[in-house]
């Protein structure tokens, strides 16, 4: 008897245990998967070297010594080159503005700078001081004198940059003084 019940417990332990195998070799075809594409990355650090271009709009103010001042819309183009090394930023830029101003029946046309850019980069935000040449046209004449400013610029993506910057220009002509404030912002690409 013992070994007809230790038989039969064999043969139920063996069948049990096939019928557990046979659930396990089901083979279930999953559906085919999306093939994944990477999406193309800004860098991780921004590189402000290199040629640059770009357009500005503000406002700002001309004061002529004894005669008046004037507050306007202000406008133009600049362009400019960047060289970095490590976190320091330093290069040269112009620009001209169309201005708004009248002051004294005089129209003050345009205002132009030539000066060296320098500042610190922290990836993508780019904080500068400026220094240089102001030229100003009115009413076909034109003198020109110092500027100095600041500004911050920030790489919107790999080549487009947004900012703004504030610019004082003294002109020292024979006549009047002439002093200007400006505030702009600004959109330029980077071309590297």
């Amino acid at each position: 008897m013992k070994t007809t019940l230790l038989l039969a417990a064999t043969l139920a332990t063996a069948m049990l245990s096939g019928a557990a195998n046979a659930a396990d070799t089901t083979y279930y075809d999953p559906a085919p998967q999306p093939a994944y594409t990477p999406q193309p990355q800004m860098s991780a650090t921004t590189d402000w070297s290199g040629l640059y271009a770009g357009a500005q709009l503000g406002g700002g103010t001309v004061d002529v010594d004894g005669v008046g001042d004037d507050t306007a819309i202000v406008g133009g183009v600049h362009a400019g080159y960047l060289f970095q090394r490590g976190s320091f930023v330093v290069g040269p830029e112009v620009d001209i503005d169309m201005t708004g101003w009248d002051v004294g029946g005089t129209d003050v046309d345009a205002v132009a700078h030539a000066k060296l850019r320098a500042g610190v980069a922290a990836d993508r935000l780019l904080v500068t001081g400026s220094v240089g040449y102001g030229h100003m046209w009115a009413d076909g004449e034109s003198d020109g004198g110092l500027t100095a400013g600041a500004g911050v610029d920030y790489a919107i993506t790999d080549h487009v940059t947004g900012g703004a910057d504030y610019l004082y220009t003294d002109i020292e002509t024979s006549g009047p003084d002439v002093t200007s404030h400006t505030i702009r912002t600004r959109l330029g690409y980077k071309f590297n």
